[in-house]
């Protein structure tokens, strides 16, 4: 079997990472509830075939030819040392004190950012913010004149009915996977210089996740959210069905991961604030009847606006999508 076979299901939200919230006996398999539907699935998923798309990072290089693997195992590679460093702090979890080498919290930290940006829900807000500036940048260029003259025929076109209804302006999704990469970069320096704890579930209660697991919020309710690398963001992190991480801003730098206390209270807010973030799917190792209790007014998720409207120009979408 070639590699490239192996490689097509490419996932945004890692199998290793779901697998931390399967259902009790299962290895591959959790209970995924539909946020449109306000309903859980009637069967259990494989985390296989959730939170993936066939060739999800395939490039375009500069002669045209298409490499679907090359980011893909760039990725898998950030994958595997992020879930080693997770097992290690998860088994750490009931020490007073987790200490983490400066190296391995760096690693992490972008492990975490990546997990953010690299899903659809931002992907395609990229997109979007690009399919505009090419919109507006193009008469600029065709205005300029040391930019090479058009055809009259084609000028005139233009003049009478419009850039947009002339040419079509087509971005191609590949757009979004440098900046998925720099946010990620940027998010991860700023995770560095704030404060982490970690804290797990009380008995009888357990942590959710979804398809975006990374949520951002203001640590002051009363202020405006300043996005996921802003010094006054808060960040939290699943990282199994019974320990979370909190990154909250600080003051004071503090090289290990702080235990925090463990209630229910907690666990609540916890939970209701993933679900929130969830763009179309919560996870979770049971099927938690407190999930259908939740308000659906308050469900939209925490998909990036770019504010623009998809008007003008094409997303050339990826085309093993299923």
């Amino acid at each position: 079997m070639s590699n490239r076979k192996i490689k097509k299901n490419q996932h945004y939200v890692p199998q290793s990472y779901l697998r931390r919230f399967t259902a009790l006996g299962e290895k591959s398999l959790l209970w995924a509830f539909d946020k449109e539907k306000h309903e859980f699935k009637t069967l259990q998923s494989s985390v296989n075939k959730i939170c993936s798309e066939d060739y999800y990072y395939y490039q375009i290089d500069e002669s045209g030819d298409i490499d679907h693997i090359k980011l893909e195992d760039e990725l898998s590679s950030i994958e595997r040392i992020g879930n080693n460093i997770i097992n290690r702090i998860i088994d750490m979890r009931c020490m007073p004190y987790v200490p983490i080498l400066e190296r391995e919290k760096g690693e992490l930290a972008f492990y975490i950012s990546l997990m953010l940006f690299r899903g659809p829900s931002f992907r395609d807000a990229i997109n979007d913010v690009y399919g505009q500036v090419v919109k507006h940048a193009l008469p600029i260029v065709m205005n300029d004149k040391n930019a090479p003259e058009i055809p009259s025929i084609l000028k005139e076109m233009i003049e009478t009915k419009g850039i947009s209804n002339v040419i079509d302006i087509n971005v191609n999704s590949v757009i979004s996977l440098q900046p998925m990469i720099e946010c990620a970069q940027t998010m991860g320096l700023s995770l560095l210089k704030k404060r982490w704890i970690l804290v797990s579930a009380p008995e009888d209660n357990n942590f959710i996740t979804s398809d975006i697991p990374v949520v951002f919020y203001p640590v002051n309710s009363s202020k405006t959210n300043g996005g996921p690398a802003h010094s006054t963001t808060e960040i939290l992190f699943p990282l199994s069905s019974k320990v979370a991480l909190i990154i909250t801003p600080s003051q004071q730098f503090n090289e290990g991961i702080e235990i925090g206390n463990s209630n229910k209270d907690l666990a609540i807010k916890i939970n209701r604030l993933i679900f929130f973030a969830a763009n179309s799917l919560v996870f979770c190792a049971e099927k938690y009847n407190w999930l259908n209790n939740l308000p659906k007014s308050k469900g939209k998720g925490q998909r990036l606006n770019s504010g623009v409207p998809r008007d003008g120009f094409n997303i050339i979408d990826n085309p093993w999508k299923k």
